[in-house]
């Protein structure tokens, strides 16, 4: 084993690579077929409704996906500000302070 090996993880490595790749061509992609969903709203149709609703649908779950990888990356920031950890906690009983019998 070279000394590269030793102290390289090329499983992490992949790992991150392809989950990188996923979500930096996924979001992209997602983005514009919501534009495309409004350009197709806009023009005559029948299905003016269900397409614009549908548009309103792919951005609001790329609102989420965006929301979601802040507060993930933040979440240590967080903790520390809030003044608990996620994982001090056994479940939603400790968390609001119910007391279940």
């Amino acid at each position: 084993m070279n000394t590269l090996s030793a102290w390289f993880n090329y499983v992490a490595t992949a790992k991150i690579l392809i989950f990188g790749l996923l979500i930096g061509t996924a979001l992209p992609a997602l983005f514009a077929i919501g534009v495309r969903l409004g350009g197709a709203a806009d023009g005559p149709g029948a299905y003016r409704r269900g397409l614009t609703v549908l548009r309103w649908g792919v951005f609001a779950l790329l609102l989420a996906m965006m929301l979601a990888g802040v507060l993930f990356i933040a979440r240590d920031f967080i903790e520390h500000r809030i003044g608990w950890q996620w994982d001090d906690w056994n479940g939603w009983e400790d968390v609001f302070g119910l007391e279940l019998t």
